[in-house]
């Protein structure tokens, strides 16, 4: 854990410890991001050639390239979650880390992985109906089908947003069984700190704008800063939590 978490009250604090960090270290980060937005795009070309009709079996078909691509995109997520962690946690982060999540005991990664790719299937499901199986070629279905899209995303977001301290956990746990997993990660994320961390990625927007306007490249450097930045809060999560666990021991005693 990193010695400055117990300095850590506010998201300003956390992005300038993020900053701090990286000030000096940013190729490594920087070539982690790059793959990233490498895989990212991959996927992105799967999902959008993998509509191969607008029939029954060509829906089936398209329902199982979304689970699966999304569940391989999570085992990602884990291994750029152990990365980041890693790189504010020791003094040298290695960049295999993030092959992490297809080697090694995976059973919890996959099963996790799994479970959010169907979450936001289900989210997603109603818009992926609609687009396949009706016409959209007016203005009103057209607004639909937009209304089903950020409707769903939108729900899909706020359930990741609350379980983002997951992979973190896993990182931390090796090994540990999925319903331990899922208790320490409801526990770290309650309510104050579930709008905490929106507050956090709300405050990387104006950031990643900068980045779009200079053709992507400006990104390179505000991923790593709002990963690192994640990796941080998850350190506070962890110190609070801790914290709490030592009162309540010594109330009790």
């Amino acid at each position: 854990m990193s010695d400055k978490v117990l300095k850590i009250r506010t998201n300003r604090e956390i992005r300038s410890y993020a900053r701090e960090r990286l000030l000096g270290n940013m190729l490594i980060p920087c070539l982690v991001t790059f793959f990233f937005f490498s895989a990212r795009n991959v996927f992105e070309l799967f999902m959008q050639y993998g509509i191969l009709g607008t029939d029954m079996f060509a829906f089936i078909f398209y329902v199982a390239l979304f689970i699966t691509i999304n569940s391989v995109w999570g085992l990602i997520r884990y291994g750029i979650s152990r990365y980041f962690l890693s790189f504010i946690t020791t003094k040298k982060a290695s960049p295999a880390n993030i092959f992490a999540g297809f080697k090694g005991s995976t059973e919890t990664i996959i099963v996790v992985s799994l479970i959010l790719a169907i979450i936001s299937l289900v989210f997603q499901l109603p818009y992926l109906i609609y687009t396949f199986f009706f016409s959209v070629n007016t203005i009103h279905s057209f607004l639909l089908s937009l209304v089903l899209f950020l409707a769903g995303n939108l729900v899909v977001y706020l359930i990741e947003a609350y379980l983002a301290p997951i992979y973190f956990v896993i990182c931390d746990n090796p090994g540990a069984r999925l319903p331990w997993i899922l208790v320490i990660t409801f526990s770290l994320m309650n309510t104050k700190n579930f709008f905490k961390y929106i507050g956090l990625q709300i405050s990387f927007i104006p950031l990643y704008l900068l980045g779009l306007l200079s053709f992507g490249i400006g990104l390179l450097w505000v991923v790593p800063y709002a990963y690192t930045s994640y990796a941080y809060f998850y350190e506070a999560l962890c110190e609070t939590y801790l914290s709490t666990q030592d009162k309540k021991e010594a109330s009790v005693e």
